[in-house]
This record gives C-alpha cells, structure tokens and sequence, in this order.
C-alpha cells in the first residue's frame, strides 16, 4: 500500500533553494551535500544537485492546502507568484495558483478536494 508520495527536484544551487524554501515557504532543510530534503509538518521535498536549467523550468510538483487563499495572500505579499500563476477556480471546486522556485521548478497549490 503506498503511504507518502516524495517529489525529487532538481536543484540549480543547492544553498539558495535552501534560503528560498526556509525564508519564503516556512519549509526546514537538512542538507546532505548535492541533495537536499526539505520538510514542513508532513509535507516534504527532495532536491539534486542539477546543472541543467531547462530540467528544472519542466519540472513541476502539486502541493494540496488547506487554506488557499490565506497562502496566496502571503506569497503575493512575497512578490513570489506572477500573473500566470494567479489564484483561479478550477472545475469541480478546485482553487490553485503556481509559483516558481528559485531553480524554475514549478509549484502548484491546489485546495484540498476530494476527488
């Protein structure tokens, strides 16, 4: 039975994904040089030491919130979601919006819903 989903992202610079996930996501890193876990509460992601640019602008993670529009909030007072990535109402009752990290990797929040 799967219990937990990890995400593996690539990783420009492993120190500024670690300051931009601490500063700007709240997330705690434990570093484990070239590859990096974050954690927050149950949520966690996994990143590689990754030279190549253009994996990580097509790499992409869905996060599910419980508090969509809180979140948005918060991260537009950050100046870290873009136009493209504004909150939107999504069929079946779903909001999302997107941001890019620091290496381009896309993330998605999505309100929890069940399906």
């Amino acid at each position: 039975m799967i219990l937990k989903v990890i995400p593996v992202l690539p990783a420009i610079n492993i120190e500024a994904t670690i300051m931009f996930y601490e500063s700007k996501l709240g997330f705690t890193a434990f570093d484990q040089g070239g590859y990096v876990i974050m954690k927050k509460g149950d949520a966690e992601l996994h990143f590689f030491l990754c030279e190549d640019k253009k994996l990580c602008e097509h790499s992409c993670c869905y996060i599910k919130v419980s508090d969509i529009e809180c979140l948005y909030t918060d991260l537009s007072a950050l100046g870290i979601v873009n136009i493209k990535g504004k909150l939107e109402d999504k069929p079946k009752g779903i909001k999302e919006f997107s941001i890019r990290d620091n290496n381009g990797n896309l993330l998605k929040f999505t309100a929890v819903a069940t399906y």
